[in-house]
């Protein structure tokens, strides 16, 4: 989920001066390699997303000794959404007082010890100890929802960084399908999968450890100049091409840098020195209210159409749309299509405007849910008709392929990416965090009623295989074509713009795209 905040950091601007060549290759292959280990702290992050999606299954077992009723199971699933607000308000002081490779070491401290946990509780399994160890993980899925992304941005080459920042959102999707792909080897052991799981933030803390270095940009700040030197030559290191005259440079328009997270120098001291009431007096502001309602709608609508939905309950989601193929793997062939869609995704920001792509994934998300619904009543899950025409299952999996698909393309990635742009630097920090908030807590909301859902629409949870689902579905698809009018109507389009020209574009014209008298400032 935060996973995907990720590409709203591309407004951070490089250490590098911004240089016409491309980086020679010693630089390119350091800055790849660097970029890599870390994003990779963002795969820890997509396992505990995907972690409910393969333990529930079994946990929901009525002859297993550790079995949760509906109420628990939703409480697993969503209790890690509480939790990751926390960890986002902890990342920013984090980064900016201890440094961006430190907060990458600690952030895999919650990782590790909430995966430990899950992995040696003891059967029959105690809750409070289970939801303990999911809410560490979402403690430390918030604590990594943006330092990979502020450290990429800090200190690689402007030619490269605009791929280089997707990298973390990348991780997120790669490490839901590395838990799913464990889930399909280990289907009845989601403790050796959670024991499996807690490696991933060991390795990624000693790679952090012994290959990075810490951000010149950061050092800069706190006027460790010398340093900041050694560790910028460190990344340019290229031989003869890199001379300490280029270094220095290169420091020289770090110190001239205003701000690189927040536009001005004069803002972020001002921001010191307001307090939390003159804050929230300036979200009055049109350019502020006006984002404020749009990205907080935006988050809404993507939280209660099904998409995180999907990824939580992937497993039983199968089950209950009828496909006959084995759950499991059905379960990964989604984690692949979503980390293919989302490397897609990656290059098509580049090139496409939010507005139409945002249009196209609503259009293709509320088709595919109102057709797998259509499809379940006219063919019953568990029905005769649905066991002799087997063949028939096929069409309800292709729905969920392209529905994953159309999510990903808009509603999964575009609220996050927003984020950076349309709010303007006085109250970014403020509305923004309020938006991340908000957005955790309709998570948490969507994916706690989910089973009560099912059941309101004459579902069973503990009975995938043989519920009748095509209510909660026809909801996800109504749902989605809300979304879809909302953004028709309100999304205001960012691509190839200014941050000047988004913020004035908000002081200036309604909040609709129409002109009605009644929604003008």
């Amino acid at each position: 989920m935060p996973s995907d905040i990720i590409s709203s950091c591309a407004g951070y601007k490089s250490v590098a001066m911004e240089s016409e060549r491309a980086p020679p290759r010693r630089s390119l292959l350091r800055q790849l390699v660097i970029s890599l280990v870390a994003a990779f702290s963002t795969v820890a992050s997509g396992m505990s997303l995907g972690f409910s999606a393969i333990a529930l299954p079994e946990l929901q077992k009525r002859n297993s000794t550790d079995y949760l009723d509906i109420d628990q199971a939703s409480w697993f699933a969503s209790i890690a959404s509480i939790a990751t607000p926390i960890g986002c308000l902890l990342c920013g002081p984090c980064l900016d007082r201890f440094g961006r490779r430190v907060t990458l070491l600690a952030l895999n401290v919650p990782f590790m010890l909430g995966w430990l946990t899950l992995a040696f509780i003891p059967s029959p399994v105690s809750t409070p100890l289970l939801y303990l160890g999911r809410i560490l993980t979402g403690l430390g899925t918030g604590m990594a929802s943006i330092p990979a992304c502020v450290y990429i941005a800090e200190v690689s080459d402007h030619a490269w960084r605009g791929m280089l920042v997707t990298w973390p959102s990348i991780g997120i999707s790669a490490g839901i399908l590395v838990v799913y792909i464990l889930g399909a080897l280990l289907k009845d052991n989601w403790r050796l999968v959670a024991g499996l799981s807690a490696a991933f933030p060991i390795i990624t803390g000693v790679a952090t450890l012994l290959v990075l270095r810490e951000s010149p940009m950061w050092l800069m700040s706190k006027g460790r100049d010398a340093e900041a030197a050694r560790s910028l030559q460190w990344l340019r290191k290229s031989g003869s091409k890199d001379t300490p005259d280029s270094i220095q440079i290169e420091l020289n328009s770090l110190r001239a840098e205003p701000n690189a997270a927040d536009g001005t120098e004069a803002s972020n001291q001002t921001s010191d020195k307001r307090g939390v009431c003159e804050s929230l007096a300036l979200l009055k502001m049109p350019q502020a209210w006006k984002p404020l309602f749009i990205l907080n709608g935006y988050f809404f609508f993507q939280q209660f159409s099904g998409i995180y939905v999907v990824v939580y309950y992937a497993v039983d989601i199968i089950l209950q749309a009828g496909v006959s193929i084995d759950e499991y793997v059905g379960t990964v062939l989604l984690g692949v299509v979503q980390l293919l869609a989302g490397i897609g995704v990656s290059f098509a920001l580049t090139r496409c405007g939010r507005r139409p792509m945002s249009l196209l994934s609503g259009v293709g998300m509320t088709v595919c849910m109102i057709g797998l619904a259509v499809y379940l009543q006219i063919v019953p899950n568990g029905s005769e008709t649905a066991l002799q025409h087997q063949q028939l299952s096929t069409i309800p999996f292709v729905l969920l392929l392209v529905y994953v698909v159309a999510g990903a393309i808009g509603f999964h990635t575009l609220p996050w990416a927003m984020l950076g742009e349309m709010y303007p630097p006085l109250v970014k920090g403020v509305a923004g965090g309020l938006t991340t908030c908000l957005a955790y807590l309709f998570s948490f909301a969507a994916l706690k009623m989910y089973p009560s859902l099912l059941q309101l629409f004459g579902g069973d949870a503990a009975n995938p295989k043989t519920s009748s689902s095509e209510g909660v579905f026809y909801f996800y698809g109504v749902v989605s074509l809300l979304a879809t009018l909302f953004v028709l109507v309100y999304l205001t389009e960012t691509h190839r713009k200014t941050l000047q020209e988004i913020e004035q574009e908000f002081v200036t014209r309604p909040i609709t795209r129409g002109h009605r008298k009644w929604l003008r400032d």
